[in-house]
């Protein structure tokens, strides 16, 4: 703006001048719209948009963003020392994991009896989110505090917590619906339906899988994780209501395939070994959590999450002890045993 302005004047304006001042705001304005044309043009698409945009692309296609879910579990109450009378174990007795100090609210009331050794409570997370599904064993701290109850502890890890859907996986969604167009019938019909409630991290459609007229609708959480009752229960009201005419659709899990590696590993120099070895078995894990039902299990897949693991100089997998593992559309791959050796 400033070299054409001299050659329509025929001088160059002074710094700190009207003129220049002008010509700064006006640069501004111009700067600022465009960069807003910009903005707007990437929400035109499905494949660009963010936020409230992708929103609306989704709700389009007849697709909306899975909100948060809370996990849920359960947790076991034992007395202080022995009891001369029952406990009550009220609803709303907040416990905590000691791992990231995230709290659970028990359901309903609870009696630990005079003759017995522990109280089974059920509990809900105080928060949604994917964090929420700890390990068992891990819920040992009580929050809130109850006379002659002594400790706690879970059993067995919670399952259901789910963050509210990126826009990453929301995006993929709005992709699919395009790519595999649904017609009411087919099985991006019941999978589309399956992945609209909140903490289905992936899914599957088997025909005729108990016979004609029926379709069994394989969901999984985030991570390979099951899915709470209340989710499960979600899908199935959802595949009945929707289903065709005539039709029996099951909402069930996925048979677990366990997968078992034996990896030869050798580190750059420098490295520390064992470091670089719970990195490559972490990221293997982690894998192989996120392939999802159906997928198959390909050693050079593998590889290439190794391969990228700063500090790994070579890899080798032992042939005799895992390999390429397909996954039919009723099973998922977990990781049974990943064993990381020194060559």
């Amino acid at each position: 703006m400033k070299q054409s302005y001299i050659g329509y004047a025929g001088f160059e304006p002074q710094e700190g001048s009207d003129v220049m001042i002008r010509l700064r705001v006006l640069a501004a304005e111009i700067f600022k719209e465009r960069a807003y044309a910009e903005y707007v043009l990437r929400q035109m698409f499905p494949s660009t948009a963010v936020g409230e945009y992708l929103d609306m692309h989704a709700a389009e296609r007849g697709i909306t963003r899975r909100p948060a879910a809370k996990a849920h579990g359960s947790v076991y109450f034992y007395p202080s020392e022995e009891t001369h009378g029952s406990i009550l174990i009220p609803a709303g007795t907040v416990v905590c994991a000691y791992t990231n100090m995230h709290r659970f609210v028990t359901d309903s009331d609870v009696v630990l009896g005079a003759e017995d050794t522990r109280a089974l409570a059920y509990v809900t997370a105080a928060q949604a989110g994917a964090d929420y599904n700890v390990n068992g064993g891990t819920v040992t701290i009580i929050v809130t505090p109850i006379t002659g109850i002594g400790s706690v502890t879970n059993g067995a890890p919670y399952s259901g917590g789910a963050d509210t859907e990126s826009d990453d996986d929301l995006r993929a969604r709005v992709q699919d619906s395009y790519r595999y167009i649904s017609n009411g019938a087919n099985a991006a019909y019941y999978k589309r339906l399956a992945m609209s409630v909140s903490g289905v991290a992936s899914a599957s459609v088997v025909g005729c899988a108990r016979g004609a007229g029926t379709v069994d609708v394989y969901v999984i959480g985030d991570g390979g994780m099951s899915l709470s009752n209340t989710q499960m229960a979600q899908v199935q009201a959802l595949l009945t209501q929707a289903r065709e005419l005539n039709v029996d659709v099951r909402a069930a899990e996925p048979e677990p395939i366990g997968i078992s590696l034996y990896i030869r590993l050798k580190v750059d120099p420098g490295y520390d070994f064992d470091t670089v070895a719970d990195e490559v078995r972490q990221a293997v894990t982690r894998f192989i959590d996120d392939l999802g039902i159906g997928r198959d299990l390909l050693l050079s897949e593998v590889g290439e999450v190794i391969y990228h693991i700063k500090g790994v100089r070579d890899y080798r997998f032992l042939e005799s002890y895992g390999s390429d593992c397909p996954i039919s559309d009723a099973q998922i791959a977990y990781p049974d045993n990943i064993v990381v050796r020194e060559v």
